[in-house]
């Protein structure tokens, strides 16, 4: 994609970063605090690039664009209400439609 040319997804290409860490939430005192709220293990820290400078303006799009890119659907996780296990928004593709 050239600079300044705008992409199928409003302009914005994403990519899933599995190698990223994130440190703080392993410290013994988050640890501490996510196991006291009941919340160990329930949540988890996803990373993705994007190749845009982000302008407020068009937050909107970047939204849409984020939950419609083919590198974030079947990476996303997401914990199931119904079932409290973690999967991923492709496989949640009746959210996908909601937004």
């Amino acid at each position: 994609m050239a600079a300044g040319e705008l992409g199928p997804l409003g302009g914005y290409y994403f990519r899933f970063l599995p190698q990223k860490t994130f440190k703080s939430l392993s410290t013994p005192e988050t640890t501490s605090r996510l196991r006291q709220w009941s919340m160990l293990g329930r949540i988890k820290v996803q990373a993705f690039g994007f190749d845009q400078t982000f302008q407020v303006y068009r937050k909107d799009d970047f939204v849409m664009a984020f939950f419609k890119d083919p590198n974030v659907i079947p990476n996303l996780k997401l914990l199931s209400d119904s079932s409290g296990q973690w999967i991923t928004l492709g496989f949640a593709s009746g959210r996908l439609r909601e937004i």
